[in-house]
């Protein structure tokens, strides 16, 4: 019993069937449950039953299976698929099962490999083979009569089988580095008609011929729809007797702009 290292408190199963001696499954479920203690618990299922058991997933630490002495049981996908699904995460599986030696095409007993590639895609990990023997006249009569089965290559084995440490079908979300790296930021084109517009030469600078003066008398209007003042202000070049307009744009109304400033003819004030 060391072998299968079960101790107190853990959660085991013992799944048998036709071919197992009763005696000997009544004997090592005594064992086994004076191993677990008062609180583990010991649970013996029929593998026909098994599917029709309902266990609910993680259920049990360790499940035995066909490892009664006499016992020639063997272990369909399906069974495997179950007894992985009510394994708790890094709960075991031992199994025994009689295999072929030699490779037998339709053969209803499986070769060793197989047996392992079975339990590997039924989602068990570090599946191995523990141990191979030899049968005894009892239990080549067991697969004669409970399988149908005859062969003169056939031994016992023993493989283990470990359950992922997460339960089959969890999702974890993975922590990668893929993230692209901010691109700088990229400047908006600008309109060539707009720097146009806004670009004075060292000419329009000059100080005594440039002037920003409101559009109007008023230099004021009403928003549309707001109810508030704007004015149009505009950038003029004085000339020899006239006023030569270089820009305009819309600024809010402030009172300032009630007033002329300074320097700026009447007759000479863009209307």
């Amino acid at each position: 019993m060391a072998d299968y290292g079960i101790s107190a408190g853990q959660f085991v199963a013992v799944v048998w069937d036709q071919s197992s001696p009763l005696e000997a499954l009544k004997d090592l479920v005594d064992k086994l449950q004076k191993l677990t203690g008062d609180e583990g618990q010991v649970s013996v299922e029929n593998i026909n039953q098994l599917l029709k058991s309902a266990h609910k997933e993680s259920s049990f630490d360790i499940i035995l299976s066909g490892v009664i002495p006499g016992s020639t049981t063997l272990h369909s996908t399906e069974i495997l698929a179950e007894m992985a699904r009510i394994l708790r995460p890094g709960g075991c599986l031992f199994l025994r099962e009689p295999v072929e030696t030699a490779v037998v095409n339709n053969s209803k007993v499986r070769t060793t490999s197989k047996l392992c590639s079975a339990l590997t895609l039924s989602g068990l990990v570090e599946v191995k083979e523990l141990q191979q023997e030899s049968l005894s006249p009892k239990e080549i009569q067991s697969v004669q009569e409970h399988l149908g089965y005859q062969s003169d290559n056939l031994l016992s084995v023993h493989i283990t089988g470990k359950k992922p440490n997460f339960e089959v079908g969890s999702s974890s979300q993975l922590k990668l580095s893929l993230a692209k790296k901010a691109s700088p930021p990229v400047k908006p084109a600008v309109d060539p008609a707009a720097a146009k517009l806004w670009t004075l030469s060292a000419n329009d600078m000059e100080d005594e011929s440039v002037h920003l003066w409101p559009r109007g008398r008023t230099g004021k209007r009403e928003v549309k729809g707001t109810g508030e003042l704007s004015a149009q202000v505009g950038l003029w070049k004085l000339l020899p007797g006239r006023c030569f307009p270089l820009c305009q744009l819309p600024l809010p109304w402030h009172a300032s702009l009630q007033a002329w400033g300074a320097g700026a003819p009447e007759q000479q004030q863009p209307q």
